[in-house]
């Protein structure tokens, strides 16, 4: 079991990197598209058409990325001041049952945007292929992407945490493997 979670580690340091650098990318983008609207607006009295669009669906997907890194990391906001003074087994109980459920988030974003049917047959990345972007013209599924990619690496995060959880490796341990 170890060397499943030094391998699922060595493979998640690397999208940890991929997702922050995509991370970075997106928010330069966001702010250099900003810049660039304002400047053509007050400047030159031209819209950029397709600059909104850019800048929401560049944040959706800096969202659903920082969800995963910030998981990684355990950066999220806790309210721990009540579980530091419980007994050491309660606080082993969250912690499993918090990895458990960000477990089940990350299998349900994969399954309801990729893997279930609707009625109609399709999966819901498969409806909303058929549609594009009015400003950019980009198909609706590559938008929507961030779901499911976010999803493979939240499951992942949370396998690895449970994996580790279950060897015995403290957080602290696991927040420092992925600073």
């Amino acid at each position: 079991m170890a060397w499943l979670s030094r391998a699922l580690g060595a493979i998640l340091r690397g999208c940890d990197r991929a997702g922050e650098a995509l991370i970075i990318l997106l928010f330069a983008g966001i702010v250099l598209v900003g810049g660039m609207q304002v400047a053509f607006r007050y400047l030159l009295n031209a819209s950029l058409s397709w600059s909104e669009e850019f800048q929401r669906y560049g944040l959706i997907w800096i969202v659903f990325l920082a969800l995963v890194v910030g998981y990684r990391r355990g950066a999220h906001i806790g309210m721990d001041i009540v579980l530091v003074k419980l007994p050491r087994l309660v606080r082993t109980i969250v912690a499993w049952t918090t990895d458990l459920l960000w477990l089940g988030l990350g299998l349900a974003m994969v399954v309801f945007s990729a893997l279930y049917e609707s009625a109609a047959g399709m999966t819901f990345i498969q409806s909303v292929g058929r549609q594009r972007s009015a400003g950019m013209g980009l198909r609706m599924d590559i938008i929507y992407a961030c779901v499911v990619v976010a999803g493979v690496y939240l499951t992942l995060a949370a396998l690895h945490a449970l994996l580790q959880r279950a060897a015995g490796e403290s957080s602290e341990t696991r927040r420092e493997e992925t600073a």
